[in-house]
């Protein structure tokens, strides 16, 4: 105890006065410093794990918004007013060229989306359920794409049709 007593400066650090004494110090200094950069390294990488997810919910958040906005347009049943449909299939049309110009932005979510999950991101279950969600809603707007489209040429034959009829019952009736 008075050995240890006199080791002790007057604030309580322990003078080191041997070679080893110095030795086991820096030692433990050098081992508590590495301790220290593996936990900043760990730290970093949460950090940059974390960055890389909120720019990942960003995108898929923007493209579910527009996902929704063109499903409330390809769900828009305006092929039942029979008035203007070849402007209405020309729009159509254009619309479906924008739909399948914006399919890159599904790939690329998928490619970054799986490779977040593939080096085992703290929110794998998060990024495969979202990814599975925009896909689902992708096929819902793919879907009601085609669906319009169809819809949209059926009015346009069933119109051709009646002015068809229309004319041969006015043909049959001049006849008279």
């Amino acid at each position: 105890p008075i050995d240890s007593f006199r080791k002790m400066d007057t604030v309580g650090v322990k003078v080191l006065e041997t070679a080893e004494d110095i030795q086991e110090r820096r030692q433990q200094v050098l081992d508590r410093y590495r301790r220290f950069k593996e936990l900043s390294m760990v730290r970093r990488q949460k950090l940059e794990d974390s960055y890389r997810f909120q720019f990942f919910r960003r995108d898929a958040d923007e493209l579910e918004k527009w996902i929704q906005e063109k499903l409330q347009i390809a769900s828009d049943e305006n092929y039942k007013d029979p008035s203007n449909l070849q402007g209405k299939l020309q729009k159509h049309q254009a619309f479906e060229a924008e739909v399948q110009a914006n399919a890159a932005a599904i790939i690329e979510l998928d490619k970054t989306g799986n490779l977040m999950i593939t080096e085992g991101h703290f929110a794998s279950e998060t990024i495969r359920s979202r990814l599975e969600e925009l896909h689902r809603l992708w096929d819902l707007l793919l879907q009601k794409t085609k669906e319009k489209g169809m819809r949209l040429l059926q009015a346009q034959k069933l119109v051709q049709y009646l002015r068809e009829c229309e004319d041969y019952q006015g043909q049959i009736i001049f006849k008279l």
